[in-house]
């Protein structure tokens, strides 16, 4: 007889399937504010067997180290959300396969905690809400950009509420003319690092500045207006600081100028960056980004992503 867990008897008998889209965030001047799905994903597998202790395996592309369970980021979450520890779940086998270039800022992370926090309301019993699990994701991740992305699907926009930790999030619909290419570094840049690059202070014009870019975002994304969302893509409050962290971001931005792009920005915290296109010049832009990547050296990938429209995806199967 398979020994499970009281509070985890939901999964006797078959797997929960979870699987969540990365993101880019910020897109230039939407610092912490604006968040967008793309279709690289996470996929984590849920079951229980016969056996003394828990496991972790990694597969896919990206998944390195992921099946460590020192300092693994999504175990962490889940024991804290069950209020268990590691030995309560014996028996718990979890598979993680992953194509989301990892430390990349493309919402490998957030993919891990929301998965996590999702699959602990369902082994306590409990149907998911997604506003519920979007405010546990946020106060871990400390913004809720991209656990609202990956969440939800689409673009988002959101911000804390002022009354509480509540988060106040609006989907708006992505052009599909806009196609959005991902340039990924060989080398990871960890949030923590690229925020300790922020300064404390900044000026008011920059504050304005963002505020203007941001709103002219918006408008552009509502209106589909390519001119307008050229414009609205500058930053002044954490672009220029992270350049010495991602040298490639000025280098990328001159490329995409001289080749009829939308525009460059860092991908989140970096050291991925994205850059949008019209759909007229993907090929285009697709080939000199993947020749320019040939002539950096080793490890340069070009990705060629769409806009995930679902967000997070759960499902049972069953299993004998």
């Amino acid at each position: 007889m398979l020994s499970i867990p009281e509070f985890a008897n939901t999964l006797i008998g078959r797997r929960l399937v979870i699987s969540v889209p990365g993101s880019t965030t910020n897109l230039g001047p939407g610092f912490d504010a604006i968040g967008l799905a793309l279709n690289v994903y996470s996929r984590f597998t849920y079951f229980f067997t016969e056996g003394d202790s828990l496991k972790i395996e990694a597969k896919g592309s990206c998944a390195g180290d992921l099946s460590d369970k020192k300092n693994n980021l999504l175990l962490s979450v889940l024991l804290h959300a069950l209020g268990q520890n590691e030995e309560d779940l014996k028996g718990l086998n979890i598979t993680i396969e992953t194509d989301i270039p990892l430390a990349r800022g493309l919402g490998s992370s957030s993919t891990a905690v929301l998965s996590a926090l999702w699959a602990a309301e369902i082994l306590k019993g409990r149907a998911p809400e997604r506003m519920r699990v979007l405010s546990a994701a946020a106060e871990i991740e400390g913004h809720p950009d991209n656990v609202a992305a990956s969440l939800f699907g689409g673009l988002v926009v959101c911000a804390p509420s002022i009354h509480g930790s509540k988060a106040i999030v609006k989907q708006l619909a992505w052009p599909e003319k806009w196609k959005t290419i991902v340039v990924v570094p060989p080398y990871k840049l960890s949030t923590d690092k690229a925020r300790a690059v922020l300064p404390k202070k900044i000026p008011m014009k920059d504050a304005t500045a963002n505020v203007q870019r941001a709103a002219l975002f918006v408008a552009a994304v509502t209106s589909k207006d390519d001119d307008a969302l050229r414009e609205s893509l500058f930053d002044n409050l954490h672009e220029p600081y992270r350049t010495s962290l991602v040298p490639e971001l000025n280098k990328l931005k001159a490329l995409v100028r001289g080749f009829h792009g939308l525009g460059c920005v860092l991908s989140g915290a970096g050291s991925s960056v994205l850059v949008l296109v019209n759909q007229r010049d993907e090929r285009d832009m697709m080939s000199e980004l993947s020749d320019w990547c040939a002539r950096q050296g080793e490890g340069y990938k070009v990705l060629n992503l769409d806009v995930d429209t679902k967000g997070l995806r759960a499902d049972f199967e069953s299993f004998n």
